[in-house]
């Protein structure tokens, strides 16, 4: 009776001491892979700029119940000349000084990254491409892929000890603002072709691979597109920076020579209409309130049944050249509250993140006016949605 006493508790005691193993890992789980549930948070652009001090701006979104933040890893910021060892994040030609600090002042406060790559550094650029001058370095695309997965394989080995695990491959990569060239001329005959899908499917594979090889449980998200696009190739050649509607750009994706892997597709929905459940089929316009047209074209190609992060939502107060569609301070509230409730309603969304925490000059977006910490009524309204009220 004794020995089967014994047995017994060292049977619950075995019980118990995996449940807090399990527990410990939990914790140090990407939000994503943990049981399903809606992660909201906030992107400050502010926290990507090398002459800003994190602490007070990660104190801002603390302030605000975020426990995830989004952030813009600049690689031309990072790596201003080209290092010797890429994949080790040691190599001098690397200055992590700045994000070190976003990383602690995170920590500090118990919020979660998430780290998006994009800005190619000047030496990394294709030399080929001919760029107007209103496109910079960082916008043209990497002349090798490698580049960019040796750099996201320093990143990681550099952060996730330091709790890093969610991660994008690169930003909005359908349109010229983040990757140029879009479109090519062909090399023979006459017209033109879609180039950023395959620069794309490059970068994304290289980056996975590169992530995975550190932090095999890591989360990384891929395609990330804006909402526009254009009717190509109508635009081509018209003097444009031509934009590859989103779901062209995922269907262009499923060709069997592209497939970049990736743990979770995100797409930045912002609006230009009313919130409203009625879509258009045709629509090149792919907003929050037309999402199924997203997940079906998920669902029809490689990447069927993948979770989907909305990495940026916001609505304006005031209009930008960038962003025209804005709404009054009440109706951006109203609106928040409206689109984290579709989220919260859809299985498939696991990360919503609002942009942004502050308004500037470019974006008028934020929870907070422009030359002040000043609250708008959205803020109370975002405060709300983090505690699911």
């Amino acid at each position: 009776m004794t020995a089967r006493i014994y047995t017994s508790l060292a049977a619950v005691m075995a019980l118990l001491a995996a449940l807090v193993g399990l527990r410990i890992l939990w914790t140090d789980t990407p939000a994503t892979a943990r049981n399903g549930a809606l992660q909201i948070g906030i992107q400050d652009d502010r926290l990507a700029d090398p002459t800003v001090a994190p602490a007070g701006r990660i104190g801002l979104i603390d302030g605000l119940g975020a426990k995830l933040v989004r952030v813009d890893l600049r690689w031309d910021f990072v790596a201003k000349s080209r290092p010797a060892k890429a994949t080790d994040p040691a190599d001098p030609a690397y200055d992590w000084s700045h994000y070190d600090a976003v990383v602690a002042a995170a920590r500090a406060r118990k919020i979660r990254l998430l780290f998006t790559f994009w800005g190619t550094p000047t030496w990394a650029i294709d030399g080929t491409v001919k760029r107007p001058a209103t496109i910079l370095p960082r916008q043209v695309r990497p002349a090798r892929a490698a580049d960019v997965g040796a750099f996201a394989t320093a990143a990681a080995k550099r952060y996730r000890p330091r709790g890093v695990r969610l991660w994008e491959g690169w930003n909005e990569p359908n349109i010229g603002l983040f990757l140029y060239p879009q479109i090519e001329r062909r090399t023979a005959g006459s017209g033109f072709v879609v180039a950023s899908t395959k620069t794309y499917a490059a970068i994304q594979k290289a980056v996975y691979r590169g992530i995975k090889s550190v932090d095999r449980g890591a989360s990384v998200a891929g395609l990330v597109t804006a909402p526009a696009g254009d009717q190509f190739p109508a635009t081509a050649g018209k003097g444009s920076v031509t934009r590859i509607p989103p779901r062209d750009f995922l269907r262009a994706l499923n060709a069997k020579a592209l497939r970049p892997p990736m743990d979770a597709v995100s797409h930045h929905p912002y609006p230009n209409r009313p919130p409203k459940d009625a879509i258009n089929p045709n629509a090149s316009y792919i907003d929050l309130y037309s999402l199924k047209q997203l997940t079906d074209t998920i669902d029809a190609g490689y990447l069927r049944g993948k979770p989907v992060w909305v990495t940026e939502f916001g609505i304006a107060t005031q209009q930008t050249p960038e962003y025209p569609y804005f709404r009054s301070r009440t109706l951006q509230a109203e609106y928040l509250t409206d689109a984290v409730r579709r989220v919260r309603a859809n299985p498939r969304v696991r990360v919503f993140i609002w942009y942004l925490l502050q308004d500037h000059t470019g974006w008028k977006s934020g929870l907070l006016e422009q030359d002040s910490a000043t609250r708008k009524l959205s803020a109370k309204a975002f405060e709300k949605a983090v505690r699911g009220r």
